[in-house]
This record gives structure tokens, C-alpha cells and sequence, in this order.
């Protein structure tokens, strides 16, 4: 499904260069369900960023299926990104001043959709993430749980082959954070392909292959 190869990516902090990633390659299959490890700075959220198609490589290739994403401009990545992917954050992204309708819908908003077709498909996401009963509410009433579980529904209304999840447990107790790991196992038993990016292992021991990354490498530690 993903192939990445060679990928390098550095950052510069004054005078300083900071090599971020030094030539990734990595493989993800249809189907995975892989977490990646490692420090803080060590490059994860960076790697995920490009694998969202909302960060580049300096070099190396990309490619998604049978099509090279490093190859895209800026405008032809978010194109495949609101085709492809849905993207979960550890702080939810939600938007205050909307309810959980009108944040799940918000991707949406510039499809060729009717209004009763937005609701129609708004509508099964919250019934298949059991949330229904949110629908209606304002954002600042729920819960941390409740809002991830909202973040979940609108990474997953325009039905994306893959989702990436940056730290999405970290803020959360045991037991939400056991029942949005359940969420993601149906959701790769219904076929979908998760990439997680993770500090606890609790979190990476629910995925079939876990990664660690130090010094801007990336190796299997386990499958």
C-alpha cells in the first residue's frame, strides 16, 4: 500500500541543521495495523505529517498505492489526502463554536453532496461509533472521550483506506483509552489501515507490528 524509500527530512534552527529523518524505508501493507515508537523529537509526527501529504521530503519517494505522492504539489496533496486519508490528534482539532454534527460534517463542506446525503452519512458514523445521542451537542460539553470518539467520526466520514492517529490515547484514562483502542481494532477488522504514532506501549501492544524510532531511523521491533 505505502512505500517509502530513502526519505530524508531536516529542519534548520538558526545555523544549525537538524537532520529529522536520515533515508527511511518502510514498508506498510493494506490491512496493517503498525505503531511507531520512540522519544520525543526523534521524527514520528514528522513522518506521519508526510505520510498525510501535509509535510514533504527533502528526498526520497513516496508512494501510495501506485501513485508518488512525493511527486505532488501542494494542492495535488490535499487532494489525496481528502481522498485517502483520516488524520487523529491527541487534542482533538475540534471546532468550539460548532456542534458534533457540524465538526463531523466539516469535511464535507465542499463535496458535491446534498444536504440530506451530509446528514445520511453523519448519521451512520455516530451510530457505528455508538454516539448518536451526541449529535446535537456543543462541543465544550463533552467529555475527552467523547471527543476523541467525535475526532474518529470525522476522520472517518469520507471513508478513508488509511487512517494515521498521532498520539490519540495520551490524554485519556484507562478505560476510554481501552475503548477507543477497541474502536480502531474493528475499524482495521473492517479493513482499514491504522498507523499510530505512540509513547505508551500499552497502545503499540494492540498493533500487529510496532516500530521504533531513534536517531531519524525507524526499525521493526516487533511483529
Amino acid at each position: 500500500m505505502i512505500t517509502l524509500k530513502g526519505l530524508t527530512k531536516s529542519y534548520r534552527s538558526g545555523e544549525r541543521k537538524i537532520d529529522v529523518l536520515k533515508r527511511i524505508n518502510l514498508e506498510i501493507e493494506q490491512g496493517d495495523m503498525l505503531a511507531i515508537m520512540g522519544r520525543s523529537g526523534t521524527g514520528k509526527s514528522t513522518l506521519l505529517n508526510i505520510l498525510a501529504g501535509l509535510d514533504t521530503a527533502d528526498q526520497g519517494t513516496y508512494q501510495y498505492k501506485q501513485v508518488k505522492i512525493s511527486d505532488m504539489n501542494g494542492n495535488e496533496r490535499a487532494r489525496f489526502r481528502k481522498q485517502n486519508i483520516g488524520f487523529i490528534i491527541q487534542n482533538y482539532t475540534l471546532i468550539d463554536s460548532k456542534n458534533v454534527f457540524e465538526n463531523i460534517a466539516l469535511p464535507l463542506r465542499y463535496s458535491k453532496l446534498s444536504k440530506g446525503e451530509i446528514i445520511d452519512k453523519v448519521d451512520r458514523v455516530l451510530a457505528d461509533l455508538k454516539i448518536t445521542e451526541l449529535k446535537e451537542k456543543d462541543v465544550d460539553m463533552l467529555s475527552g472521550g467523547e471527543m476523541q470518539r467525535v475526532a474518529i467520526a470525522r476522520a472517518l466520514i469520507q471513508d478513508p483506506d488509511l487512517i494515521l492517529a498521532d498520539e490519540p490515547t495520551g490524554s485519556l484514562d484507562e478505560q476510554t483509552e481501552e475503548e477507543i483502542l477497541n474502536i480502531f481494532k474493528k475499524l482495521n477488522q473492517e479493513g482499514k489501515t491504522l498507523v499510530i504514532v505512540t509513547h505508551d506501549q500499552v497502545v503499540a501492544d494492540w498493533c500487529y507490528k510496532i516500530y521504533y524510532m531513534q536517531d531519524g531511523k525507524v526499525d521493526l521491533i516487533a511483529s
